[in-house]
């Protein structure tokens, strides 16, 4: 491809009168006319251009339409920022100077000014910002590649080549612009005829490597941001896509990455752009291999023997293998596309163009740090839901552990509530089958007592004492988990959304209130309360009992009665007053029948009653089946898991309207993002 850093080198305005003694270059100047036609304006198209752009500036501009759309765009994307961005200063232990809300309000209020009609506003330039990312990356060198101009006077070379002298002790930055060479402040004028090259006036700013806030916001505000960097000193990977000292804009397509490079115009080195490009996540960014110190050798060479078809020779294959003329075609189609195709460029783009233009891509960068705030919002989000889940992941491992860990795994003979009602119910057996009919007559009186007895020492004593030692691991559960959820809500910093007082007031208070502490009672009560309902059932069966002495009683002297009655009438005993109907015989067999017949009817009475104690004792031992599942599960809900439920509930809400406020800024971020495309594409006619 056509090399041109004669272009930098002010070579075509010497061409267009060459030394006549010279025949070196003469030829040089021939050669370079040929070989790099359109790299540099002769002074009188120079002129022509300045008039033209002089008069341009004197009528309605051409695009004061797009210049009124970007400032429309500009107060919508001001207004948006302070609800996306964080407003904390950048600086150590808080935000990056690339997504602070100061940052970009500073930036954004530069592009303003730069788009405002003020009458007050100073002579407007094109900035081109040259910035090297280390101290290897001499930003100096290229600069002074592009605007030093062989055949100037010695006063102005070294008025180029020594204008960081004049600046104080500890600067970083110096501006050069068009004019007779001084200084004034950190402005330098100087004569070169690159900075007349392009028909806009043009001001180099120069940077050295700084991760100031000045710095950055220059690069972000400067209409052709020029970074140098050397893969030697510093990787590119260190650099793409993102750099946070200071942030670089490398997502712009009018930014220029110039790679320092020992052979620049190497088809291999050219071949690395598609993959530098790719590093940056930006396939529009222009890419360039630069040698700025082989351009300065070149220059040195022509200085020291400008007479000397050698040293001509030498400065011409140093300015064409430096490529340094690339970032100054790169420079043009980033002026010419301000004004229309790049490939036909205007003859006189507008510096208004050039800010519409820069202000368009800022409000990219800045919409486009707007979205990368709200995926780092989500991802926040999706954090936040990443700790509460793990800590319902807690929650319900326990629950599930701890009903294992308390009643034991199903077996064929139940659970460890179902063997505990099973071994009280033999125990209690022995004392139920000791207490045979025959044997209600003397102890009638005792039944409520002995059966009482035998259902208070056999009542799942052992079941009992497990739950007693259960209640202790999950008074350490509890606390365990208590600890977990007040380290979540209080893992938040102060500036972020998901630190809460309320909630942490919240937690405070379950954690106060009487109900919270785990004791034993939570779990034990079921088994009293289920043991004081076999009261009732023992009753009736005293009662049962007593009734079965009764009638057995009153069966027996019955029959005895009536077998005495026809003994008696049939002796004549009794004066003849007693007189059954019947004979002795008969009386008897009647007598004993009807005392058999009551006392068998009490007996089943009585086992009938027996049975029916044992059918509450069966009701009873499910019951405490469902009491103590239900205990546990209360005790799990209100007071092991409490704490931690309300944590993550809490959290999980404010992670739902967030979601939603995030939503509803995505949308405002991309209405503005088609707003600002929609009128990238349209060129003034």
């Amino acid at each position: 491809m056509p090399t041109c850093l004669a272009s930098g080198s002010g070579l075509l305005r010497s061409s267009v009168h060459p030394h006549r003694s010279s025949p070196g270059l003469h030829e040089l100047a021939t050669c370079a006319s040929r070989k790099f036609a359109g790299c540099r304006r002769a002074p009188g198209v120079r002129r022509a251009a300045l008039s033209t752009a002089t008069v341009a500036t004197t009528r309605p501009s051409k695009y004061e339409a797009q210049r009124a759309h970007a400032l429309t765009v500009l107060h919508k994307t001001s207004a948006l920022l302070p609800r996306i961005l964080p407003s904390a200063r950048p600086g150590p232990g808080g935000v990056t100077q690339r997504v602070s809300l100061k940052f970009w309000e500073d930036v954004l209020n530069k592009v303003h000014e730069d788009l405002s009609l003020s009458p007050d506003k100073k002579r407007d330039t094109v900035r081109i910002v040259v910035y090297g990312v280390d101290e290897q990356c001499s930003a100096k060198d290229l600069v002074t590649a592009l605007l030093e101009d062989p055949f100037v006077s010695e006063s102005q070379k070294v008025a180029l080549r020594a204008r960081w002298e004049s600046q104080p002790e500890g600067s970083r930055s110096i501006h050069l612009q068009y004019g007779a060479a001084s200084a004034e402040g950190d402005i330098v004028y100087v004569q070169s005829s690159w900075l007349q090259h392009f028909g806009v006036p043009v001001e180099v700013s120069e940077y050295k490597p700084s991760s100031t806030l000045e710095t950055a916001k220059a690069l972000f505000t400067a209409d052709i941001p020029i970074l140098l960097c050397n893969p030697t000193t510093t990787p590119l990977s260190s650099v793409l896509p993102a750099s946070t000292n200071p942030p670089l804009p490398v997502s712009r397509k009018h930014t220029i990455v110039a790679i320092a490079s020992p052979s620049p115009t190497h088809p291999t080195t050219a071949a690395q752009v598609p993959r530098i490009q790719a590093l940056a996540l930006n396939k529009g960014l222009r890419v360039v291999f630069v040698d700025p110190i082989r351009a300065l050798h070149g220059l040195e060479q022509l200085a020291g023997a400008p007479s000397s078809p050698v040293a001509v020779q030498r400065y011409q294959d140093d300015v064409i293998g430096s490529n340094v003329s690339s970032v100054t075609h790169a420079v043009k189609d980033v002026i010419a596309s301000a004004g229309g195709n790049s490939a036909t460029p205007p003859g006189s783009p507008d510096v208004v163009a050039v800010h519409v233009q820069t202000g368009r891509a800022v409000i990219q960068d800045a919409l486009l740090t707007c979205r990368y705030m709200l995926r780092h919002t989500e991802l926040e989000a999706d954090a936040v839901l990443t700790g509460t889940s793990s800590l319902r992941g807690q929650v319900e491992e326990a629950k599930a552990r701890v009903r294992l860990e308390v009643f034991g795994t199903p077996d064929k003979n139940g659970d460890e509530i179902a063997k505990a009602v099973g071994q009280a119910r033999k125990s209690v057996e022995l004392t139920m089958g000791a207490l045979q009919w025959y044997k209600l007559f003397w102890r009638v009186d005792d039944i409520r007592e002995v059966v009482t007895a035998a259902v208070d020492r056999a009542w799942c004593r052992d079941l009992e004492r497990k739950l007693v030692f259960q209640a202790g691991r999950l008074a350490a559960l509890q606390g365990a988990l208590k600890d977990s959820a007040t380290a979540l809500c209080r893992s938040f910093p102060p500036s972020s959304p998901y630190h809460s007082p309320v909630l942490h007031n919240s937690i405070e208070r379950i954690v106060a209130t009487p109900s919270y502490p785990l004791t034993a009672a939570v779990l034990t009560s079921p088994l009293h309360t289920r043991q004081s309902q076999l009261g009732i059932p023992t009753e009736r069966l005293h009662a049962s009992a007593q009734r079965a002495v009764i009638t057995m009683s009153g069966s027996v002297l019955g029959g005895f009665g009536v077998a005495w009655a026809g003994w008696a009438s049939e002796l004549g005993l009794a004066g003849g007053f007693v007189n059954v109907g019947m004979g002795a015989e008969t009386a008897l067999g009647a007598g004993m029948l009807g005392a058999a017949l009551g006392v068998r009817w009490a007996v089943a009475r009585w086992d009938k009653a027996r049975k029916r104690w044992w059918k509450d004792w069966e009701r009873v031992g499910e019951g405490l089946d469902r009491d103590l599942k239900g205990a546990l599960a209360r005790s799990m809900d209100e007071r092991v898991a409490v704490v931690a439920e309300t944590a993550c509930s809490g959290l999980e809400q404010m992670v739902t309207k967030r979601r939603e406020e995030v939503e509803a800024l995505k949308e405002e971020v991309h209405a503005l993002e088609i707003e600002v495309d929609s009128r990238s594409s349209d060129k003034p006619s």
